[in-house]
């Protein structure tokens, strides 16, 4: 990993598609690496063990060295991309005159006010209160 920051706007596009390549090149080698591990385990004399000579096993470490330099191919992502503040997922309101707000609002509340009391006279009725 280079002490420099890199400025990834310079660089052939942007940001996204710079995250995507790594993303692809890092699934790309994580299937060379289990395709390797497989052909490795299947050439062991024993159970349990695989070869720790040959091109195979070069391969295979060579294929592990290439995910740990993707892996810092992230960092210096993380560092281009810088902190963005969460934004809070709110809904927006359609905005009504004040006018209009203002008489919605009582009349809101006298609706409710009327269906109280229509409520409590149901009751009070059933009960076999007076008016």
């Amino acid at each position: 990993m280079s002490s420099e920051k890199v400025d990834l706007s310079q660089i052939r596009g942007d940001w996204d598609f710079h995250s995507r390549y790594v993303t692809n090149a890092v699934e790309q080698t994580l299937k060379r690496v289990n395709k390797t591990w497989k052909q490795l385990k299947a050439a062991g004399r024993k159970k349990g063990q695989v070869p720790v000579d040959g091109a195979l096993m070069e391969e295979f470490m060579e294929a592990c060295a290439q995910t740990r330099a993707l892996c810092d191919d992230y960092l210096i992502l993380a560092e281009t991309q810088g902190q963005k503040p969460a934004r809070k997922k709110t809904r927006k309101r359609t905005k009504k005159p004040a006018a209009k707000r203002a008489t919605s609002k009582k009349a809101t509340r006298k609706t409710t006010k009327k269906t109280t009391k229509k409520a409590g006279k149901k009751t009070a009725k059933k009960r076999g209160a007076r008016k």
